[in-house]
């Protein structure tokens, strides 16, 4: 798949993907060009 330019499919939340180099998100890993999936962060 093609790159997706910024252009975000979902909102940003632990266990999806987001792109390295433009910074989009979604659910499915091979909707991305350099995938890398969210992890969930501690809290203060």
């Amino acid at each position: 798949m093609t790159c997706r330019e910024g252009e975000s499919e979902h909102k940003s939340k632990p266990g999806r993907y987001k792109c390295k180099g433009c910074g989009a998100v979604s659910k499915q890993k091979d909707h991305l060009c350099k995938p890398k999936q969210i992890k969930k962060t501690a809290k203060k």
